[in-house]
């Protein structure tokens, strides 16, 4: 098969010699460096990653119904990619689908909350431990840098822009435990911690202090090999957060109108 290959390469080449226009243009073309196009995203993708990130970044209130009819209009498209977009959104748990009465932005109640963060301190504590055992190094500069970058977005009040770095920082977590399954166990709620972050803790100055405190410290205890003091911090971290979470559902509202502010199929220029 190789030598087919060959024979038939050297053909095109001497095609490209002796040849006419055409055939010089074919023995070319063999020759030229292959160009590897990626995966082109669906509109389905495209639907379901602008939603995703319209209500982590809180663009829906918790526990808002979504409108299917306006999605559409807003996003100029039929109502199916819509609907499949929703679909995917409740297997990651931020969409809850009721039958007939719509999609509603997932709404936790304090059980869920209570569950998410136990959860959540269990595959980060894993996840943080083996990265820290496998790639130390790696894991410390990444999280050094991120915290350096917390530190810009909290000192120009960036609420969003903090909320994100959050996310990046406890991601990182998993970048270098090299384990699929804590990384798959920790998409299963990931969504939702962003999304709560967001709505929740990242727009009061006084808990954004609170944490970079935390994640400061826990980079430190990394840093100096306290496993037992990072494993501390995390857990007053995520103990905290919780207790957050559950007095502001209290007295959360949920009279909010829709606005659909943040979603659009056009990337912000």
């Amino acid at each position: 098969m190789a030598s087919l290959h060959f024979a038939y390469g050297f053909y095109l080449y001497c095609l490209g010699f002796f040849g006419s226009t055409e055939t010089r243009n074919v023995a070319s073309a063999y020759n030229e460096p292959k160009i590897h196009i990626g995966a082109v995203q669906s509109l389905t993708d495209i639907v379901t990653e602008k939603l995703q990130l319209a209500i982590i970044n809180g663009d829906f209130a918790l526990g808002e119904k979504i409108s299917e009819e306006a999605l559409s209009l807003k996003l100029g498209v039929s109502r199916t990619p819509i609907r499949d977009a929703l679909a995917r959104l409740q297997t990651v748990g931020l969409v809850t689908v009721k039958p007939k009465r719509g999609s509603f932005v997932f709404k936790p109640n304090n059980q869920d909350v209570v569950d998410i963060c136990d959860f959540r301190f269990m595959v980060e504590l894993q996840a943080a431990k083996r990265s820290f055992y496998k790639n130390p190094i790696k894991l410390i500069k990444s999280l050094s840098y991120i915290a350096q970058k917390m530190h810009i977005a909290m000192d120009s009040n960036n609420t969003s822009e903090y909320s994100n770095l959050d996310t990046s920082y406890h991601q990182t977590f998993f970048e270098y435990c090299d384990n699929k399954y804590l990384n798959n166990a920790f998409n299963l709620v990931n969504s939702r911690i962003a999304a709560l972050r967001l709505s929740i803790t990242s727009p009061q100055s006084e808990l954004r202090t609170i944490s970079f405190r935390e994640h400061l410290s826990m980079v430190n205890h990394l840093k100096e090999n306290k496993i037992s003091e990072f494993e501390e911090t995390l857990h007053e971290h995520i103990m905290r957060t919780q207790n957050v979470y559950l007095k502001a559902l209290a007295i959360q509202s949920s009279n909010k109108k829709p606005t659909l502010k943040g979603v659009t199929l056009q990337e912000k220029k």
